[in-house]
């Protein structure tokens, strides 16, 4: 699965111009957010969004689309996919520095681990565990990312294309931005179980749950809520807590009320 830091970038530009939004339909930037609740809708897209990117690695940990083959970007120190074999892989001394002209700076810092699984010469999964830290900065705006990952990724048929997932993620993800006087803090772990995911698919999960808990605030208010989470098919996932239930779409990242 990717490691990816240049995907994280991509991400500020839209984020920016939402808060920059949220300012001009009636949230009140002025609001103290450890005293005011945040709406359940406002609070539920930010757990979809959350669970979308960064099972897709858009945070900078591993991505789900790569399948059972960790990619060679995994470490500055595995330059070909030659150079690792069945067993353990470790690097825990990951330190990365993306500059992006004059303006946008990100350093991602960490480890991994990972215990590959072969049949033969081929892998058929791996365990892993990432642990991820990207802070960066740019004009008016600065982001921190935490992620942490204990994957078992498992190929279930001849090519692979088939793979389940289990394990926790760490997902917390903080952006600043000081030229809209927003920001947005969004802590979410979950425990996936039994993924089931068709890579010839645009890597669907068709089948799985998980639990989560999403630790919340933005300049319109907080939230800390416990819930679940039903994987469906066709890119979609059934969202539950406080006895209501949404939709999300985890190719957007967007919820809808169901």
């Amino acid at each position: 699965m990717k490691l990816n830091l240049r995907s994280v970038l991509p991400l500020l530009t839209g984020v920016a111009i939402f808060y920059s939004a949220c300012t001009k339909t009636g949230i009140n930037v002025k609001s103290d957010p450890s005293t005011v609740k945040a709406s359940d809708n406002v609070a539920s897209s930010a757990i979809a969004d959350n669970l979308a990117k960064s099972l897709a690695g858009s945070f900078g940990g591993a991505s789900l689309n790569d399948g059972v083959t960790p990619s060679t970007n995994a470490s500055s120190k595995l330059k070909v996919q030659s150079t690792y074999s069945c067993g353990f892989y470790i690097d825990t001394s990951l330190n990365r520095v993306f500059n992006q002209g004059d303006t946008l700076k990100a350093t991602k810092t960490g480890g991994t681990k990972y215990y590959f699984i072969c049949d033969g010469n081929k892998t058929v999964g791996y365990d892993s565990v990432d642990s991820l830290n990207t802070v960066g900065s740019g004009p008016g705006y600065s982001f921190v990312y935490n992620i942490v990952q204990k994957y078992k990724v498992r190929g279930l048929n001849t090519n692979n294309s088939n793979f389940s997932l289990d394990g926790p993620m760490k997902a917390y993800v903080d952006n600043e931005y000081t030229k809209y006087k927003t920001f947005s803090r969004v802590h979410n772990t979950y425990v996936f179980t039994n993924l089931y995911v068709h890579g010839n698919d645009k890597f669907d999960i068709s089948s799985g749950t998980a639990t989560f808990r999403s630790e919340g605030k933005t300049n319109g208010g907080g939230w800390d809520y416990s819930g679940t989470i039903v994987f469906l098919g066709n890119h979609k996932a059934k969202l539950t807590f406080l006895n209501k239930i949404f939709l999300i779409d985890l190719l957007t990242g967007k919820s809808t009320p169901a």
